[in-house]
């Protein structure tokens, strides 16, 4: 029975549908991110409609997750302004147009936002969802945004932390009144709560944390694609530092086929972002691009395999370096690499 809008719920975050076909010790999924296009789409890449027939091939393919980026501002030198619409909307109309798949932001930047805005914006699509939706925050990187916001890029760190805690304390509590650098709330609450404790969160890059940070205040963390090894050191300190932040409580069992997820074990996944040029020869082998690879199906499911063997449990594919039509992309992956990675529902 769905809990009240108006009312704390205790439920586990991570047992909510979207955390659950994203997630899961000893395994890896597959996500896309929006817009979802190609070098060679001569469509309009920002059309919503076309946009949701894509989104629903990824949901019918097997695909466990889609994301939005939050870019509040157009700024010409970073020359991308992801899907352009606002991204709480945009996944409240991606989630009308679906039914099973996750739906995620990556990330929210959280210094220059109102975290009781954020709060309220994340609940309602956790809910409008059915709980499908995954909280990805970040720090921001443009530093024309900060400064239309008011703040300095040097402040991002400071903020991002305390905008995290008075979001947390909204999301998680009912009228309790807080005090922090922007404002006193008293004798009033943030409305709808989640649908459990709280929305699953995941920290989007460094945040302008260390590593124990985003370990204690996550409830899993995506980062950027690195050299192999230095990328399983990455997961090995992840880890670590989930182990550590649980006090000690054994292995998180994150990572190969024989991961853990006995009882009482702490999972907090880790996923990895990567841009591929998806070959028309599927043994070609991966010749580097910006974050990622020209690759062949074959040697993608290969690369894959190896991430999922160091612990890596997501990893959200971006498609803009495709030399050929995105439908035609997706429509390969569903059908030969998705298969080995399947969403968990």
């Amino acid at each position: 029975m769905t809990s009240s809008p108006c009312t704390r719920s205790d439920g586990d975050p991570r047992a909510l549908p979207g955390f659950r076909r994203t997630y899961a010790p000893g395994r890896l999924t597959v996500g896309l991110g929006f817009p979802m296009r190609s070098r060679t789409d001569s469509d309009d890449v920002h059309d919503p409609a076309a946009q949701v027939r894509l989104a629903r091939a990824a949901e019918a393919g097997g695909f466990a997750a889609l994301y939005v980026r939050d870019i509040p501002l157009r700024v010409p030198s970073f020359g991308d302004v992801g899907q352009v619409y606002d991204p709480w909307i945009y996944l409240t109309h991606i989630a009308a147009h679906t039914s099973r798949i996750a739906l995620g932001t990556a990330g929210i930047v959280l210094p220059v936002r109102h975290p009781l805005h954020v709060a309220k914006s994340a609940s309602s699509v956790d809910r409008l969802s059915g709980g499908r939706f995954l909280l990805g925050l970040a720090s921001g990187d443009r530093p024309e945004e900060f400064r239309a916001f008011g703040l300095e890029q040097g402040e991002r760190g400071e903020r991002f932390r305390e905008n995290l805690r008075v979001m947390t304390h909204a999301l998680t509590t009912e009228m309790r009144g807080i005090r922090w650098s922007g404002g006193w709330m008293h004798s009033a609450d943030v409305v709808p709560k989640p649908s459990a404790a709280s929305v699953p969160t995941i920290m989007i890059g460094s945040c302008q944390q260390s590593v124990a940070y985003l370990a204690a205040h996550g409830d899993g963390w995506m980062t950027y694609p690195r050299d192999f090894d230095v990328q399983r050191r990455t997961v090995e300190q992840w880890r670590e530092m989930v182990v550590a932040a649980a006090g000690g409580a054994g292995s998180d069992g994150g990572g190969g086929n024989e991961g853990g997820g006995n009882d009482g074990e702490v999972f907090k996944p880790f996923a990895q972002s990567l841009r591929i040029d998806l070959a028309e020869n599927p043994d070609e082998t991966a010749s580097p691009i910006d974050f990622g690879f020209r690759i062949g199906r074959r040697r993608l499911v290969d690369h894959l395999e190896d991430l999922r063997g160091i612990g890596v449990n997501h990893v959200q594919l971006g498609l803009g370096a495709c030399r050929r039509p995105v439908l035609e992309v997706i429509a390969e992956l569903a059908e030969y690499v998705v298969p080995r990675f399947p969403a968990l529902d």
